[in-house]
């Protein structure tokens, strides 16, 4: 991931709300007039927009459009949703006086409206990528991967394979073995995921689709170290998953650990088994650098085999460091 990605993936973890998300494509639309154009034509395909000024949340008694403009003496509207249901389709047409094609809606989710166009932001996301200029590729291309992050837009390119959907269910159920350890430095197991309900322990496995794993508790040992809860899994939102174990900033779970790696975080090196640890979205990272000799075995002993391997020697590592600190 380049720098600017990495940047535009963090934006959205935290500028991620209908108000952001309109924010920034007014921003878009202000910085760019081509993209303006587009942005416009995508909702009203049979107007011919030429200078206008695009105002962003309009009030208007008790209504309060997304954008409001006017074009050769007619007023047009477009109402932005990423998860909101509250609609405003008879709302907005009737206080600002409007047949019903010049309001532009667009959801993240299906909607049908008797009357009314309703568009999704995957078809804007499609829309938008066919017509990027070559002079602002970079500047549009980091839109629509803001885009793509806060709207968890999804566009399928391999065919599915059902025969495959096992094999997640067995890593899955192959971490309550690769957690048990017990050694000169540490002590560890699963962790009962009653925790996680009581807790809101589920950092990793979040609303957003594609994510897998479970907590383990681990005790350091001959070092002063608090009990940590940690958490291993699997990110296949992607063509090629990534296993990886992470220790998040929160009191009562991973904190210990995540200030101990965060305060090291530059001088910290590759292992064997797991590259370079980061830190991302409030959490210290071990990504799994083992995937082509994981998919190589023929047997799920070896394959566990490497995984326990690589779950302690992240383990190890952190036992070393607070050791030598």
């Amino acid at each position: 991931m380049s720098l600017i990605e990495n940047f535009i993936s963090n934006l959205s973890l935290r500028l991620n709300s209908e108000n952001n998300l309109s924010d920034i494509t007014w921003t878009m639309c202000q910085t760019s007039e081509i993209f303006q154009a587009s942005f416009l034509q995508f909702f009203f395909p049979k107007e011919n927009f030429d200078e206008v000024f695009l105002q962003r949340e309009l009030p208007d008694e008790d209504s309060r459009p997304d954008f409001y403009f006017e074009h050769k003496g007619k007023v047009f509207l477009i109402e932005c949703k990423i998860w909101d249901r509250n609609q405003h389709f008879e709302q907005y047409t009737k206080q600002f006086k409007i047949p019903n094609e010049q309001l532009g809606y667009i959801t993240n989710y299906p909607l049908l409206k008797e009357g009314f166009s309703v568009h999704t932001w995957t078809e804007l996301y499609v829309y938008i990528k066919k017509r990027i200029p070559k002079e602002e590729e970079s500047l549009w291309n980091s839109y629509l991967e803001y885009l793509k992050e806060v709207c968890q837009i999804f566009i399928p390119k391999q065919p599915m394979n059902l025969d495959g959907m096992f094999s997640l269910y067995t890593f899955y159920r192959s971490l309550d073995e690769v957690f048990i350890a017990d050694n000169e430095m540490f002590a560890s197991s699963l962790y009962d995921s009653k925790k996680d309900t009581n807790n809101g322990g589920n950092l990793f496995c979040t609303p957003r689709d594609g994510v897998m794993g479970k907590y383990f508790d681990v005790k350091f040992k001959h070092v002063r170290l608090k009990q940590t809860w940690g958490w291993m899994g699997v990110y296949f939102e992607r063509e090629h998953p990534q296993i990886c174990i992470g220790f998040d900033y929160r009191e009562g779970w991973g904190k210990p650990v995540y200030d101990l790696l965060l305060s090291k975080i530059d001088g910290l090196k590759k292992g064997k088994t797991f590259n370079k640890p980061y830190e991302e979205i409030g959490a210290v990272w071990f990504d799994f650098n083992q995937s082509d000799k994981f998919n190589g075995f023929s047997e799920p002993k070896k394959q566990i085999s490497l995984l326990k391997s690589y779950f302690n020697e992240v383990l190890e590592t952190i036992y070393k460091i607070k050791q030598e600190s």
